[in-house]
């Protein structure tokens, strides 16, 4: 999920599970006659991962006589301890990882590769776990940036930037602090995912090259990305000086949508569960509206997979739990608990099928994820994500012009890639 991206040097590390699995007693309960013990670690942001995998283990463990336990522990923790927990046998068998990082960490050989089930994702899908030809990561997820809509303001959702600048104008949504403010829009553009959609289809890109590859050709300060980071930049006039910030402005754009301040919001997927909290909100989900050019917004198309430890002495079980948890039973209970959308492709079209809110979350990010560019997934990910931290910001203070702006954040970003990458 995209607050993955932006806490882990931007790296899309999201709410996750991490799965361990340790015989139990003496070597003797290594033998197929003795049960084993596969510890299940789950992030501790929220208890529904923790129920899920309860929910669902008993199968597993009857089938493979393996016992299941469930810990809680920070997913971006153990990711970032996999090189030291790993030669220290202390690491998990299993774990999930944001699309981008299961690149990085195949590359840096702490994965092993992995064997995808026959039929159960799309190309696209299968790309984002694709690493110099193998699969390191089972599709789990797939997420994308959505709009979401308050249906007391609006009956239907707009389709064009041009009716949001009109909501930006409209004086029903002054701000309370400053009535020379206006909060009928709100997206966190500061944060550089959220922005890259508008970006990308202005004409701007990270890297170029065949199948964006090449790290060396960088798009973030061509014409066209200058003219979306301008369009980005004038929203900055409308709105209160707080969105201005890298972090805090994302809890104030949720407190003004679901305290009904704010018609419509640009956020991840992943925000629904947030928002049904509010009981008296009454809200819709749809795909991004269509921008001044007559292009769609192209946001990074990234989500989770499950990754196999290179450490782990016990690959095989290992690759047993990835095949079982993203099944098309397994896939859409989860999505039923998280509204998250499966990767699997029988599960997603159930999700999207789905009545209420989560029928429309998975049909947005679905018609979203078509034109959704797929998160590259190179170790070379990581420079951008840190160098583009102040692409939007110090446009949008006035510090820098557009231009010059996107020319320091392109001229730090290659200098890091120069000095770290040789291809």
């Amino acid at each position: 999920m995209r607050k993955s991206f932006k806490r882990l040097g931007m790296l899309a590390l999201a709410a996750g599970l991490t799965v361990s699995l340790a015989a139990c007693g003496n070597s003797k309960s290594s033998s197929s006659s003795k049960k084993q013990t596969l510890i299940v670690s789950v992030d501790n942001s929220s208890n529904t991962y923790k129920k899920y995998v309860n929910q669902i283990k008993g199968a597993f463990e009857k089938k493979y006589n393996v016992k299941v336990k469930v810990r809680t522990k920070a997913m971006a923790d153990q990711l970032d301890a996999l090189k030291l927990d790993g030669p220290a046998g202390k690491a998990p068998d299993v774990m999930m990882a944001a699309y981008d990082n299961v690149g990085v960490l195949g590359k840096q050989g702490q994965l092993a590769p992995v064997k995808l089930v026959s039929g159960r994702y799309s190309t696209k899908d299968k790309k984002l776990v694709t690493m110099n030809g193998k699969y390191y990561g089972e599709p789990t997820t797939v997420e994308s940036m959505v709009m979401y809509y308050n249906k007391k303001y609006l009956k239907t959702a707009p389709t064009t930037f041009k009716q949001l600048e009109a909501i930006g104008k409209d004086s029903k949504y002054a701000y309370s602090n400053d009535k020379t403010k206006n909060v009928g829009f709100l997206v966190q553009w500061t944060n550089f995912y959220d922005a890259y959609g508008l970006i990308k289809g202005y004409g701007g890109y990270v890297f170029g090259g065949k199948d964006n590859k090449n790290i060396h050709k960088l798009g973030l300060n061509n014409k066209g990305a200058v003219e979306g980071l301008t369009y980005i930049t004038n929203w900055f006039k409308i709105w209160p000086k707080g969105m201005q910030s890298t972090t805090s402005n994302e809890n104030f754009i949720t407190s003004q949508f679901t305290g009904g301040k704010t018609a419509v919001v640009l956020d991840g997927s992943w925000m629904a569960p947030t928002y049904n909290q509010t009981k008296s909100l009454k809200y819709a989900v749809a795909e991004i509206p269509t921008l001044n050019n007559g292009k769609k917004y192209q946001p990074f198309g990234g989500g989770k997979a499950w990754v196999i430890s290179k450490y782990s002495k016990h690959k095989t079980v290992a690759q047993k739990w990835l095949n079982y948890v993203t099944n098309t039973k397994n896939q859409t209970k989860f999505n039923k608990m998280t509204y998250e959308v499966p990767a699997n492709e029988t599960a997603r079209k159930q999700a999207a099928n789905a009545s209420g809110i989560r029928g429309e979350v998975a049909t947005a990010v679905l018609k979203q994820f078509k034109s959704a560019e797929p998160m590259p997934n190179m170790p070379a990910m990581t420079e951008v994500w840190t160098g583009a931290q102040n692409l939007i910001v110090n446009a949008a203070s006035g510090k820098k012009t557009p231009q010059q702006s996107a020319d320091a954040a392109v001229k730090e970003i290659a200098q890091t890639i120069k000095q770290k990458y040789s291809d």
